[in-house]
């Protein structure tokens, strides 16, 4: 038994998700045009976050992301590479909670998460885009989208529990006793 090999196809290491949050913070924070101090945080604590990853140093090293964002004058290409390293370094630092460094992480298992990815990845630059580019009337832009976007929200987040409480799979019914008296 000793000699068996699992088999599972073309695979990556698992420090792979460690190093790629570590460029794609390091990159978003360069391409943002942050100051130099905040990235130079960012990309230590995401440094830190990588290493220990249930600090949670990975999320925090994220923020700067709609930060740089915020403190400059509205662009859509910074809108668009903000959405995208926000979303994909959320995946990012998901995975390393749940892969080892020293583990293999098949393709095809990473093929579900690279699917939601890019559709989520799609509705959300054709959601920036939009908010963007729509004309301003009084310069407030989309800003009654917001509200709207929070109470869509929790009304899929209220849909989404209540699926939870019916089973999937109904247990059996155990058999009615039958008298024959």
């Amino acid at each position: 038994m000793r000699d068996d090999v699992l088999e599972i196809g073309p695979w990556i290491p698992g420090v792979v998700p460690r190093v790629a949050l570590v460029a794609l913070v390091a990159g978003a924070s360069a391409a943002l045009g942050l100051a130099a101090g905040w990235q130079a945080a960012a990309v230590a604590a995401v440094i830190i976050g990588a290493v220990w990853p249930r600090t949670g140093l990975a999320w925090f090293s994220l923020v700067v992301v709609p930060l740089a964002v915020l403190w400059q004058p509205i662009d859509l290409g910074h809108t668009m590479i903000a959405v995208a390293a926000l979303h994909l370094g959320h995946v990012l630092a998901t995975m390393m909670l749940a892969v080892p460094v020293r583990s293999r992480v098949s393709l095809a298992a990473l093929r579900p998460t690279a699917i939601r990815l890019v559709g989520v990845q799609v509705v959300a630059q054709a959601l920036a885009v939009v908010a963007i580019v729509l004309p301003r009337a009084d310069g407030a832009g989309l800003a009654w989208a917001a509200p709207l976007g929070a109470c869509a929200v929790a009304i899929l987040a209220v849909l989404l529990l209540r699926g939870l409480d019916t089973p999937r799979h109904p247990e059996p019914r155990a058999p009615r006793e039958q008298s024959f008296e």
